[in-house]
């Protein structure tokens, strides 16, 4: 056998490309569906033929009380049951991986793709390809980046850089209720920015705990925390952060270069 016999004998296995906890997660589920879609398959097997029988009988005899066994209680609700365990199965092993590497990824174009038969290894293909040639962590990666772009407007207006300080105008929504005082609104862009104040700071998509803690703290508001002084941070890269009433949001960087940078890569379209 050549060379080339050899290569075209080899094909891509799937479970080498993800890491050993998410094959056996996906191991796992599909071992469970598998045994639940046999389960709903010898059950619809096992009462459609008695449901046409006791149909025809009917028919020949001109009955007027029809079939004990109905055609949409019990055919077509173990047809259904068959597609919803379907959709189950490819939303747990999609969110799984979305969840665990902070990926956008969609479920129905993969459900709407395949039949009942599917496996894991086909979910997991069709999740590569929605990668589009990056890895997971490129793609958390690239996905924050265009997500913390998409929360500014107008960059050379709101977007302010003076010495080591990175200043964005009208970016921190607040909401204003008698037990909390002032606290940001549930839609802000703040998690968001925060989490790619993390990623410039270490590399990682996980927001930074000190970070994840002052976003909590404006969260819950201003009659619990003094959430409109000026949180400082013991960073290689990020000094201070503070936010105003009037919805201005400042960061303190090390130097004026790493200001510029993180606008520059995080905010600037």
């Amino acid at each position: 056998m050549n060379i080339l016999s050899k290569l075209n004998e080899i094909t891509i296995n799937n479970n080498d490309r993800i890491a050993d906890t998410d094959r056996k997660y996906c191991e796992n589920q599909f071992g469970l569906y598998a045994a639940a879609r046999e389960a709903l398959q010898q059950a619809l097997d096992i009462i459609k033929p008695v449901y046409d029988k006791e149909k025809n009988s009917a028919k020949n005899t001109n009955s007027l009380y029809g079939s004990y066994l109905d055609d949409y209680d019990d055919i077509k609700y173990l047809d259904k049951r068959l597609e919803k365990i379907k959709g189950q199965f490819v939303s747990k092993i999609v969110n799984h991986f979305s969840r665990q590497y902070n990926v956008s990824l969609d479920t129905k174009v993969i459900n709407e793709k395949y039949d009942l038969n599917l496996t894991h290894n086909d979910i997991i293909g069709e999740i590569f390809e929605q990668l589009d040639g990056f890895s997971f962590e490129e793609k958390a990666v690239h996905e924050l980046i265009q997500a913390t772009k998409n929360t500014i407007y107008n960059f050379d207006k709101k977007v302010i850089i003076k010495k080591a300080s990175l200043s964005i105008t009208d970016y921190v929504w607040w909401d204003s209720w008698s037990w909390s005082g002032m606290r940001i609104s549930w839609d802000s862009k703040l998690e968001t920015f925060f989490q790619a104040l993390s990623h410039f700071e270490n590399g990682s998509v996980e927001t930074l705990h000190s970070l994840k803690r002052m976003f909590e703290h404006l969260k819950e508001g201003s009659n619990k925390y003094d959430i409109f002084s000026k949180y400082e941070f013991d960073y290689k890269k990020i000094k201070s952060i503070k936010v105003f009433k009037n919805r201005k949001i400042t960061v303190e960087f090390k130097d004026h270069a790493l200001a510029q940078e993180f606008a520059n890569t995080y905010l600037k379209k």
